[in-house]
């Protein structure tokens, strides 16, 4: 299976914003590793656009469940700068978002807290992992 990359353009051809995923577990699941939109087109539901594309495509492919894992480096949750230590799942079951960290948008989406790696990109800064099924439950 191969990768699946979709651009969001406006009618003058340019790139407002785009997306990237590929197969993992046999391509049961989609790791949807890009989703970029330009800052001042933000909010005007590009983003949810090209989700919800991703999760078309996906499905069309076979996959069940598409995962993502955003990062916190910038202090935008209650889970950064914090010891995770010994429960992870007990501070991530209690998440606070303190600045709009892009969590909240991905569950809008659909997508469900699946999980939290303490101190992936150092002490303090975790990955959030995100997970949606995009097959019929």
């Amino acid at each position: 299976m191969d990768r699946i990359c979709r651009a969001a353009v406006d009618r003058d051809g340019n790139v407002l914003g785009w997306s990237a995923a590929e197969p993992i577990y046999q391509g049961n699941v989609w790791e949807l590793n890009v989703l970029v939109v330009q800052p001042a087109r933000q909010r005007q539901g590009i983003g949810s656009a090209l989700v919800s594309d991703m999760a078309l495509q996906v499905s069309a492919r076979g996959g069940l469940t598409i995962w993502l894992g955003s990062d916190d480096e910038d202090g935008m949750t209650s889970l950064a700068g914090v010891d995770l230590y010994p429960d992870p799942l007990w501070h991530l079951a209690r998440i606070t978002d303190f600045k709009g960290h892009p969590y909240e948008f991905y569950r809008k989406m659909g997508f469900a807290i699946a999980g939290v790696l303490p101190d992936a990109n150092g002490p303090g800064k975790p990955d959030i992992f995100l997970a949606m099924p995009v097959a019929p439950r």
